[in-house]
């Protein structure tokens, strides 16, 4: 049932501040204008009044004459029940486009946040390089000192460290940039904490409770009563009155009553009608075709994130099962080029090994990374439902 669909408890303080992200101010407001519109949904006519008075002089008196009349339109027949389900409809997709709007906002910040912590992953994985880098150099500046190795060795570790120092720099303005555009996403203040990282697992995306089917359905439900508009603007439009008439005369006075009931002849209506029930098919049509296209989606994204879950276990053991021997390797020729003479290819070994350690740890947390974003980006398919309940219950007033 979509009522026991439930999000991470870790995704709260990222979806209240989703709540709060500025850009939904206006989908805010348009859900409130949409409600508002149900109240005048199926409305009735004014009654109308005429009162007209005449005078009509003959050669022997004269007449005055006065008239009363009171009408009321009718509504056509299925005209008002048409036009509720019209509002309620223009409701609905009032709020499956906040929803998908909160899902998108929530989509592109969690992958942001993935972005962050993943270049500031990064960071921590060359400063440990960058440490043990200076270990090396300076083991060859000992060699060097006592004539054991040659400068071409020093050069090599100092020119490294010099490139791993460039590519710190760059990881720690990536991870600055990435919190920055989340805060710019969420209208966060330069130094406002942010919400960690969460997203939804992929077994609790319910298909039928998604912006994007609710927001499907929401069109098809609106292309319905447009369709019983159209059929009951085919019918005619009629009314009701109430006539007094009083005549005075040298007699007396003469008064009359009567009803009057008025009919449009619907000549021209009909063939307008059939255009617009033609129009409702196709937007029935369409409404299907999103609803289709939506699922397609949705069962795209799920399988990103198997895909992207598989690939991150397979770097995770394949991480574990080298980066032992690599150090140990990397701890075996430290200790050999403090202790050997001729040592360049020991340095240059060295520095090899610590590239792939590099690389393992960087391709590593690579594949995590990936593996995040494809769960952020089911926020855009995530409950419309709790999406909804959480937005409107943090909403600034």
């Amino acid at each position: 049932m979509l009522a026991a669909c439930t999000l991470p408890a870790g995704a709260a303080d990222l979806l209240q501040a989703v709540a709060r992200a500025p850009a939904l101010e206006a989908a805010h407001r348009r859900i409130d204008a949409a409600r508002a519109r149900t109240e005048s949904a199926g409305r009735l006519a004014n009654p109308e009044v005429e009162a007209m008075g005449s005078r009509a002089s003959m050669v022997d008196e004269n007449r005055n004459m006065w008239e009363v009349n009171v009408r009321q339109p009718l509504p056509k027949r299925g005209e008002r029940a048409a036009d509720r389900d019209r509002a309620q409809a223009a409701t609905a997709m009032a709020e499956a486009d906040y929803a998908a709007m909160a899902g998108e906002i929530a989509a592109d910040a969690a992958m942001a946040l993935a972005e962050a912590e993943a270049a500031e992953a990064r960071v921590r994985l060359l400063e440990t390089q960058l440490g043990r880098l200076a270990a090396v150099l300076q083991t060859v500046e000992a060699r060097l000192a006592s004539g054991n190795t040659r400068l071409a060795d020093h050069l090599i570790v100092q020119s490294r460290i010099g490139a791993m120092q460039l590519m710190l720099e760059q990881e720690r303005r990536m991870a600055a940039d990435a919190r920055a555009d989340t805060r710019g996403r969420l209208g966060f203040a330069s130094d406002a904490p942010l919400p960690e990282f969460a997203a939804p697992a992929p077994a609790e995306i319910v298909a039928d409770d998604t912006a994007a089917l609710r927001l499907a359905a929401a069109r098809h439900a609106e292309a319905e009563a447009m369709a019983k508009m159209a059929r009951a603007s085919a019918n005619p439009m009629t009314s009701v009155g109430l006539r007094l008439e009083r005549g005075q005369t040298r007699l007396g006075n003469e008064d009359t009553i009567g009803l009057a009931f008025m009919s449009e002849i619907p000549w021209r209506s009909r063939g307008y009608a059939r255009a617009d029930i033609r129009a409702a098919e196709a937007d029935r049509a369409a409404a299907r075709a999103d609803g289709t296209a939506a699922r397609f989606r949705i069962a795209s994204a799920l399988t990103r994130v198997e895909r992207a879950d598989r690939l991150a276990a397979t770097a995770r053991r394949l991480a574990g099962e080298t980066r032992a021997r690599l150090a140990a390797e990397y701890d075996s020729l430290v200790h050999t080029a403090a202790a050997s003479r001729g040592g360049e290819s020991t340095v240059l070994q060295t520095v090899e090994i610590l590239d792939k350690a590099t690389e393992i740890e960087a391709q590593l947390i690579q594949a995590d990374t990936a593996a995040r974003t494809a769960r952020a980006e089911l926020w855009r398919y995530a409950p419309a439902s709790r999406l909804l309940d959480r937005s409107s219950s943090n909403f600034p007033p």
